[in-house]
C-alpha cells in the first residue's frame, strides 16, 4: 500500500551531523563565504596603507595618478558588476561566478606585483583595472551565496559576520603590509615589491576557499535533491526542485522606489567613509604629525573595529528589526565625525575613526539585507550587482573630486596648523556628502511606509511574514502540483511538473489509460506536447503509470464512442483528501 499524502505533510529523513541543513556544515559555508572576499579587500587597501612608499617607489607620482589606483578598480564596476550579476542569475550560477572571479583576482594582483617589481606604474594601473573587474563580481556573488544559504531572522546576523571578516582583511592589511615591506627591506625585489606578492598570497587563499566552498554547495545540492525525488515518488507534488524562473534585464524596473533609494544611500555613505579611509595615512601624518607607521595603525582601527562589530549589529538588527533607524543613526553619526573634523581643532583622530567603524559596522549590516527583503530571490544577484555597481559608482567619482583639494603628498615646512586649515574644506566635502546619505535615508523612510513597512518593520512582523509566505507557498504547491523555482532539472522532474500543470500526478499503480496515452495527449494538448518532447523521450514510460486529478479521482473519458479524452481538472476549493492506491 502506497499513500499519496497533502504537500505539508513532508516525510522525514534522518539526517545525520554532516547533513547540509545542520549548523555544522552551515557553519563551515558561512565560513568559507567569509573567506571568498579576504583576498580582495586586503589587497584594495595595499594602496592605502603604504600611499608613502607609493610616492618613493614611483618617482613623479602625482597626487591623481595615486588616486587612479582606487578609481580604475571602481569605473569597471560601475557598469561591470550589475552585468556580471545578471549573468550569475541567468548564465553561470552562483558557483561558476566566484570560481571565474577569483580566478580574475589572482590574475590582478600578480599583474600588480610584477608591475611593481619592475617599475612599471603602467602595468600597476592595468593590474587594478583587471582586480576591480573581478572583486566587486565576487562580492555580489557573496553575497547571492549568503542569501542563499541564509534567510529570515538568520540573515543580518550571516550578513553582519560576511562583513566582518571582509574588513578584518583591510585590517590585517594595514597592519600586515607595511610588516611584510619592513622584514624584506634588505631583499633583491625589495619590501615594497614583496608586500604586493603577500597580497597575491591572500587572492591565491580565497581561490581554494571558493573551490571548496562550490563543492560543499554542490553537494548540499546534490542531497537535497536525492531526498526530494525520493518523496517525489510517492507526491510528484512534493518536488520541490523544478526549472527556474526566467531572467531579463528589464526586471530591473519592476524594483520598487526603496530599492533605488538604497542605491542612493549606498553612493553616498559608501563615498564619504571609503575615499576617507583611503587618504587617511596622509591627512593624519599631515594634520596631526604622525609617522607614517603610527597613522596606518590608526587607520586599520575602523576595519577592526568594524570586523568585532558588524556580527553583534547584524544580531541586533536581526532581533529588534528596525533597519532604516539603524541606518539613520549611521549615516547622521558619520556627518557629525566630518563636522568635528572641520570644526574642532583638538578633535582626537582615534575617536573619530573608532566612530566611523562602529558606524560602518550599522550601516552595512542593515543596508544590505534591506535588499533580500524586498526582492525576489531569482533577481537577488542582479539586485545585489546593481546596489554594487552604484557603490563603486561613488568610489570612483568621489576620489577624482577630492584629489584637487587634498594638499600635495610632500610639502615641506608646513605647520599643523596650516594644514589643517587645508584639511577643513577636505572634510566639509566628506561633510555633505555623508548628510546627503542621511537625507536619503529619511526618503527611504518615506518611501518604506508607502510601500507597506517591510523594511523598517520589526522583527515579529518580518518573521511572521516569513512564515506567512511559506505557508502560502506550500498551499500554492499543493494546489498546482509543483512549487518555488530552484535548479534542479532531472527530466523526470520536468515531466511531473508539465503533467501537474495538466491536472495529473503520478502515484503508482496499475495502467488507468491505453497505450496511446501519448498521441492522445499530443491531440489534446500540443503545446504541453511540444514542451515536454523538448526536454525527455517521452514515450519511454508514461503509461506506465496511474494517474489522477487534482481532487483525487481518475480521469474518465469524455466520452465512451470518442475514446479516452483528458477532462482538464479544476481548481479544489479545498485541500485534498490523502488518496489511497494499492
Amino acid at each position: 500500500m502506497m499513500i499519496d499524502q497533502p504537500y505539508s505533510a513532508f516525510h522525514e529523513t534522518k539526517k545525520g551531523f554532516w547533513h547540509h541543513s545542520r549548523l555544522p556544515y552551515r557553519s563551515v559555508v558561512l565560513l568559507l563565504i567569509c573567506f571568498l572576499t579576504f583576498g580582495s579587500y586586503y589587497c584594495y587597501d595595499i594602496p592605502g596603507a603604504l600611499k608613502g612608499k607609493f610616492f618613493d617607489h614611483f618617482q613623479g607620482l602625482t597626487q591623481l595618478q595615486y588616486n587612479l589606483l582606487y578609481s580604475l578598480y571602481s569605473w569597471p564596476n560601475t557598469v561591470q558588476v550589475f552585468l556580471g550579476g545578471y549573468i550569475i542569475d541567468k548564465y553561470l550560477g552562483v558557483r561558476w561566478g566566484c570560481f571565474i572571479c577569483c580566478f580574475i583576482l589572482v590574475v590582478g594582483q600578480g599583474m600588480v606585483s610584477y608591475g611593481t617589481q619592475i617599475h612599471s606604474l603602467g602595468i600597476v594601473l592595468i593590474g587594478r583595472f583587471v582586480f576591480g573587474l573581478g572583486g566587486e563580481t565576487l562580492t555580489v556573488a557573496q553575497s547571492a551565496y549568503t542569501a542563499k544559504w541564509f534567510k529570515g531572522t538568520e540573515l543580518a546576523t550571516a550578513f553582519g559576520i560576511v562583513l566582518s571578516f571582509s574588513r578584518l582583511g583591510s585590517a590585517v592589511n594595514f597592519d600586515i603590509s607595511p610588516a611584510v615591506m619592513d622584514m624584506f627591506t634588505n631583499s633583491d625585489i625589495g619590501g615594497f615589491t614583496w608586500a604586493m606578492y603577500a597580497g597575491l598570497f591572500t587572492c591565491v587563499v580565497s581561490h581554494i576557499c571558493c573551490m571548496l566552498l562550490n563543492w560543499m554547495d554542490h553537494h548540499a545540492e546534490k542531497s537535497k535533491a536525492s531526498e526530494d525525488r525520493a518523496m517525489s515518488v510517492q507526491s510528484c507534488e512534493d518536488d520541490i526542485f523544478v526549472e527556474a524562473d526566467e531572467v531579463h534585464l528589464s526586471d530591473i524596473s519592476s524594483f520598487p522606489l526603496s530599492v533605488w533609494i538604497v542605491f542612493g544611500v549606498t553612493i553616498t555613505f559608501y563615498a564619504s567613509v571609503f575615499v576617507f579611509l583611503q587618504n587617511g595615512v596622509q591627512f593624519l601624518q599631515q594634520r596631526y604629525s604622525t609617522t607614517e607607521k603610527q597613522a596606518a595603525f590608526v587607520m586599520s582601527m575602523p576595519y577592526t573595529v568594524s570586523a568585532l562589530a558588524c556580527p553583534l549589529f547584524g544580531y541586533l538588527v536581526d532581533k529588534t528589526g528596525r533597519a532604516i533607524i539603524w541606518i539613520l543613526i549611521s549615516t547622521s553619526s558619520v556627518a557629525t565625525i566630518f563636522l568635528c573634523f572641520s570644526f574642532m581643532d583638538n578633535f582626537s583622530p582615534i575617536i573619530g575613526v573608532v566612530g566611523m567603524g562602529l558606524c560602518y559596522s550599522i550601516c552595512a549590516s542593515a543596508l544590505w539585507p534591506c535588499i533580500a527583503i524586498v526582492v525576489d530571490m531569482n533577481k537577488m544577484g542582479m539586485a545585489y550587482g546593481l546596489m554594487t555597481a552604484f557603490q563603486n559608482l561613488g568610489l570612483a567619482v568621489f576620489p577624482l573630486i577630492i584629489a584637487p583639494l587634498l594638499p600635495d603628498a610632500n610639502r615641506p615646512n608646513t605647520t599643523p596648523a596650516e594644514f589643517a586649515e587645508m584639511y577643513r574644506d577636505v572634510m566639509l566635502m566628506f561633510g555633505k556628502v555623508a548628510t546627503a546619505s542621511a537625507g536619503l535615508t529619511i526618503l527611504l523612510l518615506l518611501a518604506d511606509i508607502k510601500e507597506g513597512g517591510w523594511l523598517n518593520a520589526s522583527a515579529a512582523a518580518l518573521q511572521d511574514r516569513e512564515l506567512k509566505k511559506a505557508r502560502e507557498e506550500a498551499r500554492e504547491a499543493h494546489v498546482t502540483g509543483y512549487s518555488t523555482p530552484a535548479v534542479y532539472t532531472h527530466h523526470v522532474h520536468h515531466r511531473n511538473k508539465y503533467l501537474a500543470r495538466l491536472g495529473i500526478r503520478p502515484h503508482g499503480g496499475p495502467r488507468l489509460f491505453p497505450e496511446d496515452f501519448t498521441q492522445q495527449i499530443t491531440a489534446r494538448l500540443p503545446d504541453y506536447a511540444a514542451d515536454m518532447h523538448r526536454h525527455f523521450p517521452w514515450d519511454s514510460d508514461l503509461s506506465s503509470h496511474s494517474y489522477s486529478s487534482r481532487n483525487g479521482r481518475p480521469y474518465e473519458p469524455l466520452d465512451r464512442e470518442e475514446g479516452h479524452h483528458l477532462i482538464p481538472a479544476t481548481r479544489p476549493t479545498q485541500s485534498p483528501q490523502p488518496m489511497v492506491s494499492i
